[in-house]
């Protein structure tokens, strides 16, 4: 229970650094003559509606794959994110489990988060049948409700209900230990005295295929280590990621 648990936080973390990155409003730009904002490279994303297919390596071993799609809705006054992948854990000591997810994230048209819903599926791939599918989360985010909804389907009743927590702190420690008692207490040795993320924007220009194009590159930064950095084109797209626990993401035509 304890590692799938900690396996919806770090992909839960992940999914609200993009959320940190899309509710970031367009703004000036830094002093630095290569910076950009980060609102900009959002507009641009959902400018072009290009999708961005990625798969997810580690080691040069390939795990899974990622797609977002942005777009908007005919209304013409909603824009979605659309977020589909899965990714091969491998623990050590334990089987191996493919999680997969697939949700959407709406934005208002000032770029707000509207709401964000995501559903997780675990599978033990050394089962067969309908008990290798015996895990899975639901999660729906509604900042203009200050609402966060999750239900965690395990066989066990208790958590097979919806259960509901306000947007802060509370609501947040709440939660975390009705997951897992000690988990508060866990991430809370491990973020102490921890700075807020920082999120940057700024040209830049990447290879490929012996021809240099110019692209953006983002980063989320926290205590001067970078969290996560990705290379988006000028037509909106993702090209490639790194993530600090190893991960790497990068178009299939770029390779691992």
């Amino acid at each position: 229970m304890l590692y799938r648990t900690l396996a919806i936080l770090v992909v839960g973390f992940w999914l609200t650094m993009i959320g940190l990155l899309i509710r970031k409003e367009a703004g000036p730009s830094d002093s630095a003559l290569r910076e950009v904002p980060v609102g900009h490279i959002v507009k641009l994303l959902l400018m072009h509606e290009q999708p961005s297919d990625l798969y997810i390596s580690s080691d040069k071993l390939r795990l899974g794959q990622l797609r977002i799609h942005p777009h908007r809705r005919k209304d013409e006054r909603s824009r979605v994110f659309d977020i589909i992948g899965d990714l091969q854990i491998m623990v050590p000591g334990m089987e191996r489990q493919r999680m997969s997810w697939s949700g959407e994230l709406e934005l208002e048209k000032t770029l707000a988060v509207h709401r964000f819903t995501m559903e997780l599926k675990f599978r033990d791939l050394a089962m067969r049948g309908p008990l290798a599918d015996a895990y899975r989360a639901e999660i729906t985010i509604a900042p203009p409700e200050n609402l966060l909804i999750w239900t965690i389907s395990n066989g066990n009743p208790i958590f097979d209900q919806p259960r509901s927590y306000t947007l802060d702190e509370a609501g947040l420690q709440k939660a975390l230990r009705d997951i897992e008692p000690t988990l508060p207490q866990m991430l809370q040795s491990q973020t102490k005295n921890m700075a807020p993320p920082v999120i940057k924007a700024r040209q830049s220009s990447m290879l490929i295929h012996g021809e240099r194009i110019d692209t953006y590159l983002v980063t989320i930064e926290q205590s001067g280590q970078t969290l996560l950095s990705c290379d988006v084109s000028q037509l909106g797209q993702i090209l490639r990621a790194k993530t600090l626990i190893g991960y790497s993401l990068a178009a299939e035509d770029l390779g691992p």
